[in-house]
């Protein structure tokens, strides 16, 4: 790479070193050697400033890359999160649900605390679609959401499992505890009233509630919580039901 520098030193060092040089062979050396050497120096600043040039051009380079992989990664994650995101309620959706499932299931693995599912329904939903129409059936989505979302502890997972059913996991719960909660989001649910345009309109919802304590799957104790949801219709509705081994029987 200094190939012409190396050079031009040897010759420095070859002209001082000979022997019989006079100082007249001298002054005529000098000028030529320093001749020279100014040509070598505008050569190298030459090249040293394209090198600045392109280690600049290089550097605008990564930096423009680095931004690029931001904009990327940014992109990604909001597509993730739109991934996981009911687009109506803004709740979970059922594969974002079950993620939250699989991490409380590894945490009961490790600490053996069980969790408890309230899945729930809102009663003669289809009588606000066929009546007022969807965007009623709409609305009444969003306000229950809205009131879970307001009614359940920080540590609890809400998600909508699909249609008009809300799904809940409980960490770290017993029977009372998913009881009271689903008890809490009826009430919360049914004392209100929801003007959608000139219409008041009143809702209830049914809840079936189930325990993971290990002994089954995870499918199976979200269907159980289903056949508590389904025994609270069959006795009028508007209710919180705990699953009971005998619903499976008398189904």
């Amino acid at each position: 790479m200094y190939e012409k520098e190396t050079a031009f030193i040897e010759e420095i060092q070859n002209t001082y070193t000979q022997t019989g040089l006079s100082g007249i062979d001298l002054n005529t050396q000098f000028p030529l050697i320093l001749k020279s050497y100014e040509k070598l120096l505008k050569q190298i600043k030459k090249i040293t400033k394209v090198g600045d040039a392109n280690q600049r051009k290089l550097l605008q380079a990564y930096n423009q890359i680095d931004e690029q992989k931001l904009k990327l990664d940014i992109a990604y994650k909001k597509l993730d999160q739109l991934a996981r995101i009911d687009p109506l309620t803004g709740l979970s959706n059922r594969r974002d649900f079950l993620e939250k499932v699989t991490n409380e299931k590894n945490r009961f693995e490790r600490d053996n605390k069980s969790f408890a599912f309230i899945l729930s329904d809102i009663d003669n939903f289809k009588s606000f679609n066929d009546t007022y129409g969807h965007d009623c059936g709409d609305f009444v989505l969003q306000k229950v959401a809205e009131v879970f979302s307001n009614t359940i502890r920080k540590q609890d997972a809400l998600g909508r499992w699909g249609g008009e059913e809300f799904i809940l996991l409980i960490p770290g719960s017993d029977p009372d505890t998913a009881m009271k909660i689903g008890e809490k989001l009826r009430v919360a649910v049914t004392s209100n009233t929801y003007h959608f345009g000139d219409l008041a309109l009143n809702i209830t919802m049914t809840f079936g509630v189930s325990l993971y304590e290990g002994k089954s799957s995870i499918d199976q104790c979200i269907k159980a919580a289903d056949e508590a949801l389904y025994s609270g219709k069959q006795q009028g509705k508007n209710r919180v039901i705990l699953y009971d081994d005998r619903m499976e029987n008398d189904g």
